[in-house]
């Protein structure tokens, strides 16, 4: 019988892979090179190291980010969108808002889709859904021509007021299939049957663009699959913090967006709750970046759209992670007006650190951590990099002479201008959305998470950082977590002064059928498949500013219905400082929402390798650099010797093959029933 299930994140630099044993919640893992630009290759190194048979493996599940990079890198389908005559420029006019408003040189990132590519056809409906213009098959007809003589791969098509009726997007898709074989086409109807012409359109538009590229990705990925053996099913994370099959992520491409981090956040939850934290903030530092993210009650925090860039809106509801550019390879520089600046430009893989001696010669993150003792030269970074302290010096002289420092002030200097840009993004997600972070515990992993975090727990007053087995496959242990997920919408048009109560639960009951029905034919069965309802409110007429709030199960009543806008108040309160009186502005009933998910059989308990039985003892000592104590001898302890219960007491510093983890003097770290670095702060 097949027993293992894998899960694998693919990042830019390295594959991660751990395997789960279902008969006795054994856990190994791999980490590989990726393998750009056929990642695919990568991930089969990845399972080729467990050296398991592909008859034992159940399952597959997969973090990529090949959404985010294709869009990123502008490497999609050439896409055309077709609109309601009169609306060309829906999809390029957007919001207002800008990210600069004084910069006068900004210009934004092109679109998905050009103005020369973006036709329109005649048709219109009314806001309620009614027929005020027939759809122009002919003219539809000849436009095909059109979209076929300029090499159109993918077609989307958004019609205005189709969110509450798709009738004429789907008789113009089922045109074009006709007229245009072969090419990817998708309607706003099913992608995103919701109010806001321009989000929709957006959200549709990457769905477009990312289309032909997913279907190859997957086709192939699935091949070579079946070519060394694998029969089993294959899911794919998605932004909502759930997995979806291939088919699911081959008709809506657009869900798999940031992926990865994802499930890094749903780690972060799921190792917070493992360990008797419900409240946790996760931050998972890596090369190049840091994602931050807040789970409570065990729940991660959920938004109803994010931005991939300017004005590239994909609105499926996402787990809210801020990402900033900092991480190992952020460099540090001196700016025109003598001022120490670091990131968000990185070193990257290659050339990477100036340590790492590849040809870096810039000054980063990582440089000075081991200018202060806090790496050592000694042990090879995850087991591959040998780290030369001459070549940091090199490159920190850079920043030092300067300013008129010594390293360690230099070095000092870097990682507290880094801290403070990691203290800002979590704010961001906490106190600026009505969270004590004082109330939280820090869940730190990534390659760089644990060399930062009690450090900046302190800063922050957060009294305690959890650090997992293995940090450094914090996405991959996520990946392992999440399970199938799909989120369904229906556009509601209803206040808190109108609303009628029939058409609310018929919305309810439909969702929840068409919930049911997407998951059964995905394999889950009946009594795990868990629904949640939600209702999208906001000001009357406000176009930003809602909240997403959740909806009892059963049929609604008045009552009811005025008890989510009395949340409302609560919670916009709580977010945004303030909210309005009812006799000021009405609120609206924007959408409702289902969340369909199908429930672990067993909640993975991983078994992680257990440390000898033996007394640990430091393995070594060296001089470490803290900003409160200057230079102090400080034990080095190996993560691998520590038994659960075991308290280490700083200054001292534990390394692993992954990740290293800090403890300045004053904090300590006690090693959990789940072999969870347990830090608290002094």
């Amino acid at each position: 019988m097949s027993r293992y299930i894998l899960a694998i994140d693919v990042g830019g630099t390295f594959t991660d892979v751990i395997c789960y044993d279902t008969t006795n919640g054994a856990v190994t893992t791999a980490k590989v090179p990726s393998t750009p630009p056929d990642f695919i290759d990568g991930m089969l190194d990845g399972i080729t190291a467990l050296g398991h048979a592909p008859r034992d493996l159940r399952l597959i599940k997969i973090g990529t980010t090949i959404a985010t990079n294709t869009i990123i890198m502008r490497t999609g389908a050439k896409t055309a969108l077709v609109t309601t005559a009169g609306f060309t420029d829906v999809i390029h006019a957007a919001r207002a808002a800008r990210p600069t408003l004084y910069d006068s040189d900004w210009d934004p990132a092109p679109s998905l889709v050009t103005r020369q590519d973006t036709l329109t056809i005649g048709e219109r409906l009314t806001y309620e859904g009614e027929v005020v213009e027939p759809l122009d098959e002919a003219g539809l007809r000849k436009l095909a021509a059109a979209l076929k003589a300029r090499g159109a791969e993918a077609v989307a098509i958004s019609f205005l007021h189709s969110y509450i009726n798709g009738a004429h997007e789907r008789r113009a898709r089922d045109i074009l299939n006709e007229e245009l074989p072969g090419r990817y086409v998708c309607v706003s109807s099913e992608i995103l049957p919701e109010i806001r012409e321009f989000e929709r359109t957006s959200t549709t538009v990457a769905n477009a663009y990312l289309g032909p590229v997913l279907e190859r990705y997957l086709s192939a990925l699935l091949t070579k699959l079946e070519g060394i053996g694998y029969k089993g099913a294959v899911l794919i994370t998605h932004s909502g913090g759930g997995v979806m099959s291939i088919e699911a992520a081959r008709r809506i491409p657009a869900r798999i967006c940031q992926s990865g981090p994802a499930a890094g956040v749903v780690a972060g939850a799921e190792i917070g709750k493992a360990a008797g934290r419900p409240n946790v903030i996760g931050l998972d530092v890596g090369g190049t970046s840091a994602d931050v993210s807040l789970s409570k009650n065990g729940n991660p925090m959920i938004r109803g759209e994010w931005n991939i860039e300017f004005n590239i809106v994909i609105n499926f509801p996402s787990v809210d992670v801020a990402t900033i550019g900092a991480g190992g390879g952020s460099i540090a520089r001196v700016d025109q007006g003598g001022v120490l600046k670091v990131g968000p430009d990185s070193a990257g893989a290659r050339p990477g650190p100036a340590c790492y001696g590849r040809g870096g010669v810039e000054p980063t993150v990582t440089d000075a951590n081991l200018i202060l003792g806090r790496l050592s030269p000694e042990t090879k970074l995850g087991g591959r990099v040998v780290l030369r302290r001459d070549l940091a010096e090199s490159a920190l002289d850079k920043v030092a002479a300067p300013l008129g420092y010594k390293h360690d002030e230099a070095a000092a200097g870097i990682l507290r201008i880094m801290r403070a840009n990691m203290a800002s993004a979590i704010r961001l997600v906490s106190v600026k959305r009505g969270h004590d972070p004082r109330e939280f515990a820090l869940v730190a992993f990534g390659g760089a998470g644990p060399l930062h975090a009690v450090e900046l727990a302190r800063e922050l007053g957060i009294p305690e950082v959890i650090v997992p087995y293995y940090p450094g496959l914090g996405s991959a242990l996520g990946v392992l977590f999440v399970e199938v997920k799909h989120d369904f919408v229906q556009s509601i048009f209803a206040t808190n002064r109108k609303f009628d109560l029939a058409t609310i639960n018929d919305a309810f009951r439909k969702l929840e059928a068409d919930g049911r029905e997407r998951l059964r034919r995905e394999g889950v069965p009946a009594d795990r498949i868990r629904l949640t309802r939600l209702f999208d409110v906001r000001f009357y007429g406000r176009v930003s500013g809602g909240l997403t709030l959740p909806v009892r199960d059963g049929a609604l009543s008045e009552a009811d219905i005025h008890e989510i806008f009395a949340l409302f108040h609560k919670r916009h309160a709580e977010e945004y400082g303030y909210t309005l009186p009812e006799d000021l502005t009405d609120l609206e009933l924007v959408n409702a929402r289902i969340s369909a998910e199908g429930l672990r059989e067993a909640p993975p308990a991983p078994n992680f390798p257990k440390p000898p039985s033996t007394r640990p003892q430091p393995f070594a000592r060296r001089s470490v650099y803290f900003e409160d104590s200057g230079r102090v001898d400080t034990p080095i302890w190996r993560r691998d010797t520590l038994p659960i219960g075991h308290t280490v007491e700083g200054p001292a510093i534990i390394e692993q093959n992954d990740t290293t983890t800090l403890l300045p003097p004053g904090t300590r770290a006690t090693v959990d029933s789940q072999q969870n670095l347990l830090c608290t702060i002094g």
